[in-house]
């Protein structure tokens, strides 16, 4: 193979690919990026066999063929060239670079190694607006849970689709992120597909910046989802289980509720949090009077006492709170102002944006502690 392009368009899309590339594989193809060329494009291909990226752009295509190329080597040489024009010549065994007065030659394994794309058969399909998929994807993400222990189903997000109506949740039993939205043209039935957060941050990284991102679900048992936009293309291996009825975990009412500014809010239980110091971070806070007190202490660091102005309705209130999981939903409301809603001491708080998103609607829930 051998062909042109921009040094800007090639390090793009071999540092986007180089991103998937799982650094401790024992497979030495897996190590590489796939570059294809063909009909005046590129594409750059990397995967650790649970998560694909395939990344496309223009090339002047002196002879199609493909090569693979160590990524993280190639990534970091593309990503040190100024902008210009290069020439990657590649056979089985070796690529070469030209660029200016400089030549490069990387060890290649043959192409014909590399895993295929996944099988095609279509399932499933539904677009949605690119900001509308990203502001959810940041929006529930960080509540999945990140340890291995806690199962594969709670490391991923469910995506729940009822004809133009996209739910995404994600929750690690602790606390529970949701973010309803609407699609540009959505499924026929309500389906139901839980995807690993990992590759839903990737998505949100490499195809956020689109109009709109098409869904489909892929092979015989509908077990991978593609997600693409422009001439990026990512498919995930679904995570095969039963998510939890989210549903549960929400109270169908509230008796007391307290709205209060957002960032005043997250710089009072910082604060707190640095005092309370333990692996909890429990901070508590107590409602009267349209006040609002956050108090932590601590054998070994003392005692924290603040009060905030809120508006309040109900009756008064002490309930205790993982200072550092608050914070972060609080992180993720872009509101100036937060209502929070509680039952009582031990039952789940909802918290909410007061003004909402343009593009969906956000809802957080999180477990208190005891006091």
């Amino acid at each position: 193979m051998r062909f042109t392009c921009t040094t800007k368009d090639i390090a793009t899309a071999v540092g986007a690919a180089s991103k998937v590339v799982n650094a401790h594989t024992t497979v030495p193809i897996l190590s590489n990026v796939l570059l294809q060329a063909d009909g005046g494009k590129i594409a750059v291909r990397a995967t650790d066999l649970e998560l694909t990226l395939e990344h496309g752009f223009p090339a002047q295509v002196a002879e199609p063929g493909s090569v693979t190329i160590p990524a993280k080597l190639f990534a970091s040489y593309l990503g040190n060239l100024s902008p210009g024009t290069l020439e990657l010549t590649g056979t089985p065994t070796r690529a070469s670079v030209k660029f200016e007065r400089s030549n490069y030659d990387f060890h290649a394994l043959p192409a014909e190694e590399y895993p295929p794309l996944p099988a095609a058969a279509r399932g499933s399909q539904f677009t949605i607006g690119a900001k509308r998929f990203r502001d959810g994807i940041d929006a529930t993400i960080f509540a999945a849970s990140s340890e291995e222990a806690r199962g594969a189903v709670l490391m991923g997000t469910l995506l729940e689709v009822e004809g133009n109506a996209l739910t995404m949740v994600a929750t690690d039993g602790y606390r529970l992120a949701k973010f309803a939205t609407t699609l540009e043209d959505g499924a026929a039935a309500g389906e139901k597909f839980i995807v690993p957060s990992r590759a839903l941050a990737e998505v949100a990284r490499n195809l956020g910046g689109g109009e709109q991102i098409s869904v489909s679900a892929l092979g015989a048992q509908s077990n991978q989802l593609q997600m693409t936009s422009g001439d990026v293309a990512i498919t995930v291996r679904l995570v095969d289980g039963q998510y939890p009825n989210y549903q549960q975990v929400i109270p169908a009412k509230f008796d007391r509720s307290v709205t209060v500014s957002t960032p005043r809010f997250i710089g009072s239980l910082r604060r707190a949090e640095l005092v309370a110091g333990d692996r909890a971070s429990l901070v508590k806070l107590a409602v009267a009077n349209q006040t609002l007190i956050v108090t932590a202490s601590s054998d070994v660091s003392g005692n924290a006492y603040e009060e905030l102005e809120v508006e309040q309705s109900g009756e008064d209130l002490t309930i205790a709170f993982n200072a550092r999981y608050l914070v972060e939903i609080l992180n993720h409301v872009k509101s100036e102002r937060t209502v929070l809603e509680f039952l009582g001491p031990l039952s789940p708080a909802a918290i909410r944006p007061l003004e909402p998103l343009e593009t969906g609607r956000q809802l957080y829930v999180l477990m208190p502690l005891r006091q």
